[in-house]
């Protein structure tokens, strides 16, 4: 039997009047559905969401925390030059401390969308598709941009307003429930961990898991529980001056 232990964070936002008596309700599901014109957590692409993630405080944090990176650490999203020229590819994220470009860190982001059915199924999406992203993760790790870590990461959609029967900053992908189609044998979560093509990804590469739950049916940018699990550490290596000039460059 394996344990993942993951880091949480749940946040809600509550609209306060001025001069008016401050009353708030916070971690309730709203009785309506998504009538602040919100898009579903499901609905975002690996870009928006991954410029989602680094732009909204609580979930940065707690991802550059995992990684052991200071919360200061320069981030940036959807990097083409200097590493490529346009249309030749991009790297999905790179991080670094602040003052030492010669420690970055390149990730390479695929997404898993789970929406809770009833309280033993889940539609399940996109998870084969993590097969294509540890062929890249390995050609990024192989390739001629020899970072000082290098991650890939499974980013897990989650829809969740239908789990009525747990409160909000619990819900989110559950231990015990199977897809509605494909593999109904084994459990959502056990099929995330167990990765398409995980077999194939260099020993070298990093694994981390990203869980973005969307509560109920308010937008995530007001309520939303993130969760992160660094499931393998990478391998450092000595990162090559060419890399390093390039991420001082982005700096700049």
């Amino acid at each position: 039997m394996e344990v993942l232990t993951y880091r949480q964070i749940s946040f809600d936002t509550a609209h306060i009047a001025p001069g008016r008596p401050v009353k708030a309700t916070l971690f309730e599901a709203a009785p309506y559905p998504y009538v602040d014109g919100s898009t579903r957590v499901t609905e975002f692409d690996e870009k928006p969401l991954v410029r989602w993630l680094m732009m909204t405080l609580p979930s940065r944090e707690i991802i550059l925390g995992e990684l052991g990176l200071p919360a200061t650490a320069f981030y940036r999203p959807e990097v083409v030059r200097p590493f490529y020229a346009p249309g030749q590819g991009d790297l999905d994220l790179v991080l670094c401390p602040q003052l030492n470009p010669r420690e970055g860190f390149a990730l390479e982001c695929k997404r898993v969308k789970v929406e809770s059915v009833n309280e033993g199924q889940d539609r399940i999406n996109k998870l084969q598709d993590i097969a294509g992203g540890v062929r890249q993760a390995n050609k990024l790790y192989n390739g001629p941009f020899a970072f000082f870590q290098t991650y890939l990461a499974i980013i897990t959609e989650v829809e969740a307003s239908g789990q009525e029967a747990i409160n909000i900053p619990n819900r989110g992908v559950r231990s015990h429930t199977t897809p509605q189609r494909g593999d109904t044998r084994t459990t959502t979560f056990s099929q995330i961990v167990e990765f398409p093509g995980r077999a194939e990804l260099h020993n070298d590469v990093g694994i981390i898991f990203i869980e973005i739950v969307q509560s109920s049916r308010l937008s995530i940018d007001k309520q939303a529980t993130i969760r992160v699990c660094v499931y393998r550490r990478a391998q450092r290596r000595d990162q090559c001056n060419g890399v390093t000039n390039r991420i001082r460059e982005i700096i700049q």
